[in-house]
């Protein structure tokens, strides 16, 4: 893996939010919210050779060169905000390529004279909750007294969380620069979380103190609401008839 720079910007010890594909895509929604609404711009990215799809095009007998230049790791940057906004379209899910990738975006903030490194991920709960909670893990007991200040809650017991978007704050440690993450709670790994994103979104919208305007995704949340709301009612019904039927038999 190689980072390209197609320009390096001049920050003053900028933030930097991380965000890949994950359980309940919470991550990769944060990310993807963000530069919605701030329109970053586009800086570095992260070269990974032979990622692109192992096929030769053709038209009328003759090949068509792909483009396999194009990386889906892009980093951006807000100099209003002073943040950087680092988006990926993947993760490996094989431990070499996720930990280089992690021990990359760690480096490139580090290039940056990046103070602290975020990202927002779900933890897996078994129960359906109204309103998912953000708990948070840390590189330091001061970052987690920050976080306790800011209403989140330290993230109970000993646990494990998998892929890049964990890791990235380990790396972020060995490279010296601060590192949080804030995991809010899914029920619905497999699938988007828009309530679980949204409850993220919004708290890691307050910490970095970026007045997002949440009424997209507030949205999205009504008609989720809605739609289990109605899918409820007609569950109880089918079953207050089945069991009439049953009754009656």
């Amino acid at each position: 893996m190689e980072i390209r720079f197609h320009k390096k910007p001049e920050m003053n010890k900028p933030r930097m939010l991380v965000g890949l594909p994950g359980m309940g895509m919470v991550a990769k929604k944060t990310i993807d919210y963000f530069l919605d609404y701030l329109k970053p711009e586009f800086f570095a990215d992260i070269y990974v050779p032979y990622l692109s799809p192992s096929i030769a095009c053709f038209d009328k007998g003759l090949v068509i060169p792909m483009d396999r230049d194009v990386s889906p790791f892009k980093f951006y940057y807000s100099h209003e905000k002073n943040i950087i906004l680092f988006s990926g379209e993947m993760q490996f899910g094989h431990v070499t390529k996720d930990n280089e990738l992690a021990e990359k975006i760690a480096g490139t903030a580090k290039l940056c004279n990046v103070e602290i490194i975020y990202t927002v991920i779900a933890t897996h709960i078994q129960n359906y909750v109204e309103e998912p909670e953000v708990s948070g893990v840390a590189t330091s007991p001061e970052l987690l007294n920050f976080l306790e200040s800011k209403g989140i809650k330290t993230a109970d017991g000993r646990f494990q969380v998998s892929g890049v978007n964990g890791i990235v704050i380990e790396y972020a440690k060995r490279n010296g620069i601060k590192g949080i993450s804030l995991l809010s709670q899914t029920v619905f790994p497999e699938a988007v979380d828009i309530k679980a994103c949204y409850s993220g979104i919004k708290k890691i919208s307050e910490i970095l103190e970026i007045d997002i305007d949440l009424s997209k995704i507030e949205l999205e949340v009504k008609k989720f609401d809605d739609s289990l709301k109605r899918y409820l009612k007609e569950n109880n019904e089918k079953r207050k008839k089945d069991e009439d039927l049953s009754y009656i038999g």
